[in-house]
Parts: structure tokens; C-alpha cells; sequence
């Protein structure tokens, strides 16, 4: 059952609008009636058909999970301010960001530029390895979850898939389960075996979502190419503007083997811009 508009939560949090909606839940505009600010609040749903153990268990997960999420700091990552669950249904409070998301952008205007596309690249890869030396991948990676500010900055927002992971102990612990978004989602990702994803799975959703911004269309989903290798274009086949270079860093990146992608953003981060010193 969605949200009403107007309706009042934790007798703070006015409900204005539906900014969107998926299997685990949906987003929303909510004012906070204390501070008198705009916040984004993401309603999550857990699966049907989970026990009370389940449930209480779940629940658990979706605290810890804002726990840490609360803790990340960083000027492309959108800012989480409050958790609080009610029966079922777990509600994280984040800042908003004003703009427009990558997809609307690319909606209105069909491809990006390739020199704008690099730009939002370089700061979502400095958000991710970010995320990364946290112990936090996304799982989400998507036009969807990108909101272009005015200033220029591309904000990485939506945690809702996000995974809580320990790199000596790769099948650790998953607040939600669920898949993505099919066209930027890996392959592994469809595994139902919990904790089979890592960071090279936001490389292949980055990969995916800056296939999509330089071209103007949006990938096939990984299934699709697994059944039929003829239904992925390279970007180049698509806009012939786009460099060879940067259509290289697109296609590495969306590899369907994990092994034969980047290994982690550091490394896709030097190979889309050309430099070897990254600061990191």
C-alpha cells in the first residue's frame, strides 16, 4: 500500500509527492515539518511471504544498513539523516537534491556529449570507491539514481539494493534482496544466492549507464546478450562521436565475465581518463 499524500509520519515527515516506484518499495518528496526542509523518503517493502523471524531479521538489516549509510560522507553521495520502521516497512530519510536525473536528461535531450559523459563518470567512480573502501556497494547503478545538479555535480542516490560487504569474507551480509534494474543489472546479480556480487558488479552498472548516456539508448539486459550475442551494439555502432577510447573503458566494464572487467573502479577511473596518478 503507497504512501497518501499528506500523510504525516513519525509526526514529521509530510508525504508531497511520488518521485518513484519499484518491486522494493518507492520514493518520495516528504517535507520535514521540524526543520521545514525538503527530504527524499524511501518507503522499503521487504518480499512477500517472509516468517516473523524473517521479518524481524530484515528489519535488523534495514537498521544497520542506515547505520552505515549514515556515516558515508562524500559530495557526489546523497546523505541519509534518519531510519524508522513501522510493521513491515522500513523508511530511510535522505537529504534532496535538487536537479534533474540522468535519465530525465537523457529523455529530454537523447545523448549526451561525450566530454559530459566523462565528467559524470569521473565523479559517479570517485562516489563508488568511495562507497567502496566503506565496505558499501550499491547494487543500483542507473540513469535513474543519478540526479545532475545545477552546479554540474552528478549525485549517486537510492541505496535500496545496497550490500554491506567484507572483501576477505565476499558472502557477508545483504540488508535487501533484489536484482536492479535488468538493463544495468550483471549477470551474477540475478544469482539467488545471497552475497555473489562485488564491487566489479556497480562496474558493469556504471559501464551500463554511460553506455546509455553516450548513445541515447539503453542496453540490452544481460540475459538478452547471453541468449543472443547479436543484440549488444557497441556504443561506436550507435554514435559515431564517441572515441575509441571511451567506447573501449564501456565495453571492458560490461563484460559479462566478472574476471574479465575492470577490477575495481580505480582501475576504470584511469582507463576513462588517462591518468595514472588518481590521488586515491
Amino acid at each position: 500500500m503507497m504512501l497518501e499524500l499528506g500523510q504525516l509520519l513519525q509526526s514529521r515527515y509530510r508525504v508531497v509527492s511520488r518521485l518513484g516506484e519499484g518491486g522494493m518499495g518507492a520514493v518520495y518528496r516528504a517535507l520535514d515539518t521540524r526543520l521545514d526542509v525538503p527530504v527524499a523518503l524511501k518507503e522499503m517493502v521487504p518480499q512477500p511471504g517472509l516468517s516473523s523471524p524473517q521479518l524481524a531479521q530484515l528489519r535488523r538489516q534495514f537498521r544497520h544498513e542506515a547505520q552505515v549509510l549514515a556515516r558515508l560522507d562524500h559530495p557526489y553521495l546523497v546523505d541519509v539523516t534518519d531510519f524508522f520502521a513501522k510493521d513491515d516497512r522500513a523508511h530511510l530519510v535522505m537529504k534532496f537534491v535538487e536537479g534533474e536525473s540522468l535519465a530525465q536528461r537523457i529523455k529530454k535531450g537523447g545523448a549526451l556529449s561525450e566530454d559530459k559523459v566523462l565528467n559524470i563518470g569521473e565523479q559517479l567512480l570517485d562516489a563508488l570507491s568511495y562507497c567502496h573502501s566503506q565496505g558499501v556497494i550499491h547494487r543500483d547503478v542507473k540513469p535513474e539514481n543519478v540526479i545532475l545538479r545545477p552546479d554540474g555535480a552528478a549525485v549517486l542516490v537510492d541505496f535500496g539494493l545496497v550490500k554491506l560487504w567484507d572483501p576477505q569474507d565476499p558472502r557477508t551480509k545483504t540488508a535487501m534482496r533484489g536484482m536492479g534494474t535488468p538493463e544495468y543489472a550483471p549477470p551474477e546479480q540475478y544469482d539467488l544466492q545471497v552475497g555473489h556480487t562485488d564491487v566489479r558488479s556497480d562496474v558493469y552498472s556504471l559501464g551500463a549507464t554511460l553506455y546509455h548516456a553516450l548513445t541515447g539508448e539503453a542496453p540490452p539486459t544481460a540475459t538478452q546478450r547471453i541468449a543472443s550475442r547479436g543484440v549488444f551494439q557497441p556504443p561506436r555502432v550507435l554514435n559515431r562521436r564517441i572515441s575509441e577510447r571511451t567506447e573501449a573503458v564501456v565495453l571492458q566494464a560490461m563484460q559479462l565475465t566478472v574476471d574479465d572487467r575492470f577490477q575495481d573502479v580505480q582501475e576504470m577511473k584511469r582507463a576513462l581518463t588517462g591518468r595514472s596518478d588518481q590521488g586515491e
